[in-house]
């Protein structure tokens, strides 16, 4: 089973707004609500692969009961600890124009110590019944920087493969304890190796770096159609047929989606890297974040390249 850890779940609001500017007034007829947080959009694209899963986190206040019952609707099996504060709001315009995206993100709520003590005791009955633990997004007030470096140590104890896709200080301590994948888009690793990094070959050098501190793989993706995977001493470059994106927002999560329903499937590590992109490509394509459509994902798959760097 994959477990998706979600700690700041949030409702995502879409707007699509063409040739969208400052200080302008818009109706808007295209709205696309869903519900998200990066670990959630990630359980919405392992349901629709047909992965056996669980999500879990932070669900509070009215927001945090519409969120529970659409994840519910959708058939996801969950098991989130209530908090007292209410969860958060996401808004994005969209602007397929200039192919642009603004988003506004809410903080989120305050977690207390006993919410967050609730929390790890229900993360470790879960790890019973868990394959791979993704924990991805960002972070609440009240939980500690080290929760993602916390939950790696335990995820490994007890056998289960830990996939963290967070960005600051938070993917920093988690690098500490070592998990099984980390997936950084390109202004995060900029941020955690403090350089403004300029070419393929300064990407794939840090990427090794990381390897060799102990993470297995680390995935960091150059659009919705290409990423580069480093594993241990392998390096790859992987890339789908190039397509107009209509919306990239969650197309990370539905990568990292895809590669652990392949994991879970036994697919080859490459074969596993291809079907990631494929399903990052394919959500892309699609105006609901984190939904894929099945056959397409087959066919982009087919066509997915993958090329040994180094």
């Amino acid at each position: 089973m994959i477990t998706t850890v979600t700690l700041n779940p949030a409702i995502d609001r879409s707007y699509i707004i063409n040739n969208f500017q400052l200080n302008k007034e818009y109706k808007v007829d295209e709205v696309t609500v869903t519900v998200g947080g990066k670990g959630i959009n990630v359980a919405k694209t392992v349901s629709i692969l047909g992965g056996k899963l669980n999500a879990t986190g932070f669900l509070g206040g009215i927001t945090g009961e519409y969120i529970k019952k659409q994840l519910m609707e959708m058939g996801i099996k969950t098991s989130f600890v209530s908090i007292s504060d209410e969860s958060r709001n996401l808004t994005a315009i969209i602007d397929p124009v200039n192919n642009v995206e603004t988003t506004v993100n809410e903080v989120g709520p305050f977690v207390t110590k006993e919410e967050l003590t609730k929390f790890i005791k229900e993360y470790i009955k879960i790890l019973k019944y868990s394959q791979i633990i993704i924990a991805s997004g960002s972070v609440p007030k009240g939980v500690p920087k080290t929760i993602y470096r916390d939950m790696v140590k335990i995820a490994k104890d007890n056998n289960v493969l830990p996939i963290i896709d967070a960005s600051g200080e938070f993917l920093e301590e988690a690098i500490k304890a070592k998990p099984y994948m980390i997936k950084p888009n390109l202004n995060e690793l900029k941020n955690i190796v403090g350089y403004d990094l300029k070419n393929e070959y300064e990407i794939v050098h840090e990427l090794k770096y990381i390897c060799k501190q102990g993470v297995e793989i680390v995935v960091i993706s150059l659009s919705s159609d290409e990423a580069i995977f480093a594993a241990k001493e392998r390096v790859f470059k992987v890339k789908a047929p190039e397509t107009t994106p209509v919306n990239i927002i969650g197309s990370g999560d539905a990568l990292v989606a895809g590669f652990a329903v392949a994991i879970i499937k036994k697919y080859s590590l490459e074969e596993a890297f291809k079907y990631a992109v494929a399903c990052s490509s394919a959500s892309a394509l699609e105006k609901e974040i984190s939904f894929v459509n099945k056959d397409l994902v087959e066919e982009i798959y087919g066509q997915v390249k993958i090329k040994r760097l180094e």
